[in-house]
């Protein structure tokens, strides 16, 4: 059986389609598109009427592409930018009426859980705790677990495009401007901070566009770039990551459209998005730093095809 998960998020929306022959997930294919639901309206909990028109053409195409290949069942799910719009039920309801879709507006708690089967899915987790974070355009999961269990999950209000239209100003961005969101974050992430210390997390696992974003550049710079093709994980370099991360907050928009390995959708938001992962490195003391590429659209599919294989 082959299902469509269609992720709403606050920047991106993303459709896998999946089986799971031998319980293992298989991505058929995977389509992504930049439709920024959250642009000019994140801080106000309100989606504009262009980023309605452009999801709900999103939407469209996605349920061509995924009728044209056979799958058997649509699921969408919405986050960050949907569940806390004024208009978020509004939103589900064109898309509803346009696709006959229905949407699922779930809670952080929920895309935590989503999250952590996706991961699970991409690596080894090991045996010991360890931190997945999640960073999207509204919002931020942290979860603490091993490849059994969650120990401790929380869904944060700390997103790409949320500290990007509060913070990032200026181009390149002012050292000011990245104290005040280290700031910001010393306040909203207090609780993740404490929870990891008291579980001695040592690695970070990274699961977003984000992370990808980063790791692409990290190969590219170091002219390996084959290391990412067909891989559901990647191992950074903490050092690596500094050095890209030293660069790219002295350049301007322009300047990081041009780094290779960087697509022009992310150049805008990488910046708030490698501060806000320096600071969990910095504050947890973190000794290893993995990727992986599954994420909320893989532990959606990978539950819903349990349930109908069990």
């Amino acid at each position: 059986m082959k299902v469509a998960v269609i992720d709403i998020g606050t920047n991106t929306f993303n459709l896998l389609i999946a089986h799971k022959p031998n319980r293992r997930l298989i991505p058929l294919a995977i389509h992504k598109e930049f439709v920024f639901l959250g642009k000019g309206g994140i801080n106000n909990n309100t989606i504009q009427d262009d980023a309605i028109l452009r999801g709900l053409q999103t939407i469209k195409k996605f349920k061509k592409i995924a009728d044209d290949l056979g799958a058997t069942k649509i699921i969408a799910i919405a986050t960050s930018a949907v569940r806390n719009a004024k208009n978020g039920n509004d939103f589900a309801r064109k898309v509803k009426s346009l696709t006959g879709i229905d949407v699922k507006i779930i809670n952080g708690n929920q895309e935590a859980e989503y999250i952590y089967n996706g991961a699970r899915e991409a690596t080894n987790l090991g045996d010991n705790p360890v931190l997945i974070m999640d960073v999207g355009g509204g919002s931020t999961e942290f979860i603490i677990c091993d490849r059994y269990q969650v120990y401790w999950k929380k869904s944060i209000e700390v997103g790409a495009a949320r500290l990007f239209e509060q913070f990032h100003k200026s181009d390149p961005i002012l050292q000011q401007e990245i104290e005040n969101i280290e700031a910001h974050l010393e306040k909203k992430l207090n609780q993740v901070i404490e929870k990891a210390l008291d579980f001695e997390v040592e690695t970070l696992i990274g699961s977003s566009g984000a992370f990808t974003s980063i790791a692409k550049m990290i190969t590219h710079n170091l002219n390996e770039p084959e290391k990412l093709k067909n891989s559901t994980e990647y191992e950074f370099d903490l050092v690596e990551f500094e050095n890209i991360r030293e660069n790219i907050v002295h350049l301007n928009l322009e300047e990081r459209v041009k780094i290779p390995g960087l697509i022009k959708e992310r150049a805008t938001m990488i910046v708030v998005g490698t501060v806000l992962v320096k600071f969990i490195l910095e504050k947890l003391n973190i000794q290893q730093f993995k990727l992986a590429r599954y994420a909320l659209k893989e532990g959606v599919a990978s539950e819903f095809l349990n349930c109908i294989t069990h």
